[in-house]
Formats: C-alpha cells, sequence, structure tokens
C-alpha cells in the first residue's frame, strides 16, 4: 500500500510509528501486530486506531498485521544501513508526495500543496507532521542549524544616545531597540518535537508511569537530534560562552 488520493491518508503522531519501527527492530514485537499489541508497546489508547492505519498505508504492516518485507527489511538492517532502508520505505510509501515536493529545499508552503488534495481534509497539518517527521528520522530533512554555525560577526548595536540630565531626576533612559529578541513562537518547533507534543494524552486520560518514562526517553532523543548539542555558544560579542 501507498498514500494516495483515493484512500484516507495516515495522520498518526511520527513518534508512535518510530516507537513500534525501533521496538520491532531492537527488542521485537508479538506477531500479528494489532490493536492489543499496540497498547501493550505503549501506545497511547486513543492513537491505537491511527496508528494501525499508518503502518498498514505506509507498507509496514498487511490487512491482517503481519510485517511485509519493506518492515522486515528495516528490521534486519545493520545500524550504518538503518537511515537508508528508512529513505527507501519513505519514498515508495510517499511516492505521490515525492513526486512534487523535496522536503530537503521545499518550503512549508510547497509541501502543505502537496498534501491538500488528501482526506480527510481536517488532518493535512497532521498528515504533514508525521511525514516531516518520518522524513527527519530518515535524514531526508536538514537538520536545524547550530547557532554555533551562525555568522560569528557581532551584531551592530547601536550607539547609546546621551540625555540632557533634568532636575526631576524620575526620568528614565528609554531601552535601546534590537537588544532583546522576540521570543520563538510555537510555530517555530521542529516538526519531530511538534508531533512528539502532539502524541500527548489528553489530561483525562492521563497516563502509566512506564508511559511517561517512554515519552520522556524519545524527547530527549528527538530533542537531540533536532537541536545538536555544541561544545561552545557563540554570544551577542562575538565570544563564547
Amino acid at each position: 500500500m501507498a498514500v494516495t488520493q483515493d484512500k484516507p491518508v495516515p495522520y498518526a503522531p511520527p513518534t508512535a510509528i518510530l516507537e513500534i519501527v525501533s521496538r520491532r527492530r531492537n527488542r521485537g514485537l508479538p506477531v500479528p501486530i494489532t490493536s492489543d499489541v499496540l497498547g501493550r508497546a505503549s501506545i497511547s489508547p486513543s492513537l491505537i486506531p491511527r496508528t494501525l492505519q499508518a503502518l498498514q498505508t505506509l507498507d509496514l504492516i498487511d490487512d491482517g498485521g503481519n510485517p511485509t518485507p519493506t518492515f522486515e527489511a528495516i528490521r534486519v538492517a545493520p545500524e550504518a544501513e538503518y537511515k537508508r532502508h528508512l529513505e527507501e520505505w519513505l519514498k515508495s510509501a510517499y511516492a505521490e508526495v515525492f513526486a512534487f515536493v523535496d522536503p530537503a529545499a521545499d518550503d512549508e508552503v510547497r509541501i502543505r500543496d502537496a498534501f491538500r488534495s488528501y482526506n480527510p481534509a481536517g488532518q493535512q497539518d497532521r498528515m504533514i507532521t508525521l511525514f516531516q517527521g518520518l522524513c527527519s528520522a530518515a535524514g531526508l530533512m536538514p537538520e536545524k542549524p547550530t547557532s554555533a554555525s551562525r555568522s560569528s560577526a557581532p551584531r551592530a548595536v547601536p550607539p547609546r544616545m546621551r540625555i540632557a540630565p533634568t532636575t526631576t531626576q524620575t526620568q528614565r533612559v528609554p531601552p535601546r531597540m534590537g537588544l532583546f529578541q522576540k521570543p520563538k513562537s510555537p510555530t517555530s518547533l521542529p516538526p519531530a518535537l511538534s508531533g512528539l507534543l502532539e502524541s500527548l494524552p489528553a489530561a483525562s486520560d492521563g497516563w502509566t508511569k512506564d508511559q511517561r518514562e517512554k515519552f520522556i526517553t524519545t524527547f530527549q532523543a528527538v530533542l537531540d537530534f533536532c537541536i545538536p548539542v555544541v561544545e561552545t555558544h557563540q554570544t551577542e560579542n562575538g565570544g563564547q560562552s
């Protein structure tokens, strides 16, 4: 199976799909892969139906829940070839999408346009999150640049204006413009992190201690992938900290 316009397109969180791939690859997973198996693999009950549908549509399991040859090839691939197998799988499963976009070069608007004809239309944002999250895991999307890789030239700061002294001593010098940056908006989160946060269960559902620990472990791994740790950090003055 593959993503096409004539059937619903998967929109499960990428972390749920990658968790199942990782479990089957590193620890084994009972087959056939059913709703019960996904529940025992710590997939949230509210996510089980869409995760099962995504596994089938993306050609990881057949209608009976049995792993496909594609899934088996990913499971047995050596670590050095793992991402290559993920890339081959995604380019086959999302062949229609890759015919129009290159996630390594195209912007969000072009990627969104490639998904506009897919159903359910109300879930297109989540479809894109899944696509981008899986592409990031396969190395098909560029990594977020680190602060150390940005221009090392210090940012120009307007000269301080001299204020004539006053008799009241209550006047304050207005802050210089450009010294403070606006905080990043939530929409600037890397797709993989955004998809992970979407997989959080509702507060009313709660989660088990085991599910919480697995989420924290997965979050740390995805965070390190999206925002690599650097030895030095470029400061505003051009120095290092």
